[in-house]
């Protein structure tokens, strides 16, 4: 009953958005840029690397992003995807195979940039208080202390469900950013956006959303009733984030940003 009534309300928010006006011109937030998986290095990206972590902590950013998987003796390290990792370091032929953890680090990205452990990149933010660490793919929040034990108050998490968006937030982690790539998507966002005064549990106050989601029907609905802020990925410049959207948008993931928005 509970999900007719939900699928309901969200056909009459459809229908108002589609009824309404577009946002007036606004300001433009000051917006804060995360250093994609690592930051780009030598115009390699996606590395997730120390190296590229090095350069985007020197080269300005106050926030660098990380992807984590675990290897197949269950350890959490830095990689986009492990298809990803074996074809930039020379053994494509493995395809998604999952390296063990010594396998992981003898190997080395496009021949020469050093793999990263969780246990290395919690070293490192500790070593550099100015940085702030944003996660991508694990949101449990059981792993992220086991694994960042000393910079909880300097972690941006993105949950992947709204049950870990909801435990990160009890837990004090210095920002949730609930994913557009979660399959409760759209239950959560009806809920915990909209109509949060009738759940238990935090209200959803940031979101995760890809360039593509401007022609998402969803998102538009969002975008109307606003009351959230994103952080986009991935942008490299920032002119081609639609002036209507941009009032909402306070973070950017950018590989190699080509030009800032000021407000």
């Amino acid at each position: 009953m509970r999900t007719v009534v939900v699928t309901y309300i969200a056909a009459i928010l459809s229908m108002l958005c589609l009824l309404s006006c577009s946002h007036a011109d606004t300001l433009i937030p000051e917006l804060e840029y995360i250093a994609h998986a690592g930051g780009a290095v030598d115009g390699h990206v996606y590395t997730n690397s120390k190296e590229a972590m090095e350069q985007a902590a020197t080269g300005g950013y106050k926030y660098v992003e990380f992807d984590f998987l675990m290897t197949a003796d269950s350890v959490l390290v830095a990689a986009h995807t492990w298809e990803d990792f074996n074809a930039m370091t020379g053994h494509s032929h493995k395809k998604d195979t999952v390296p063990t953890l010594q396998e992981f680090l003898t190997r080395r990205i496009y021949g020469k940039y050093t793999p990263l452990t969780a246990k290395d990149i919690n070293n490192f933010f500790v070593t550099n208080k100015n940085l702030y660490l944003v996660t991508d793919k694990i949101s449990d929040a059981d792993i992220l202390e086991h694994y960042f034990p000393d910079i909880k108050n300097r972690m941006v998490v993105e949950a992947f469900s709204y049950s870990h968006y909801d435990d990160l937030l009890s837990r004090g982690y210095h920002r949730v950013l609930y994913s557009c790539m979660a399959q409760d998507l759209a239950d959560a966002l009806v809920k915990h956006l909209f109509l949060h005064f009738l759940y238990k549990g935090e209200r959803i106050e940031w979101i995760t959303l890809h360039t593509s989601a401007f022609d998402n029907a969803l998102f538009k609905i969002v975008d109307f009733f606003g009351g959230y802020k994103a952080a986009l990925f991935t942008v490299n410049d920032t002119a081609d984030i639609p002036k209507r959207y941009r009032e909402n948008i306070y973070m950017i993931y950018t590989d190699t940003l080509r030009n800032r928005l000021n407000p």
